[in-house]
């Protein structure tokens, strides 16, 4: 039995089609542009959707493949490079941490990571 009302992609259909745009809240919200956690809920679902179907393994399988590309194409030194960038820049977050508890008399953090005891402590 065929579906009520015109045939898809007719004259008619256009014209109903074009009459009904931006009549629905997320034709005037601006789709994902203007609302990024709607982009975030989709993303998540069809993230779920896939873990779902191909299970966690097909997630780090990808991730290899990625990975063995940029090797590939970019060399090790790429990674070494990336590796110092990082190294950096936590560096430089602990330092800004250990000033800005000086200058309000708390105590200086240790450096080490959060929930993390450190060693021969005692």
């Amino acid at each position: 039995m065929a579906k009520p009302g015109p045939v898809a992609g007719s004259e008619g259909a256009r014209k109903i089609a074009e009459a009904h745009r931006g009549s629905h809240d997320h034709d005037k919200e601006g789709g994902f542009a203007a609302n990024p956690s709607l982009a975030r809920e989709a993303g998540r679902k069809g993230g779920e959707t896939v873990k779902n179907r191909y299970g966690a393994t097909f997630y780090q399988s990808i991730g290899k493949k990625g990975g063995e590309t940029v090797k590939r194409e970019r060399g090790t030194e790429f990674y070494a490079e990336i590796g110092r960038k990082g190294g950096e820049m936590r560096g430089q977050r602990a330092a800004s941490l250990r000033e800005a508890s000086a200058a309000e008399g708390g105590v200086t953090p240790t450096g080490r990571k959060r929930g993390r005891p450190a060693k021969n402590a005692s």
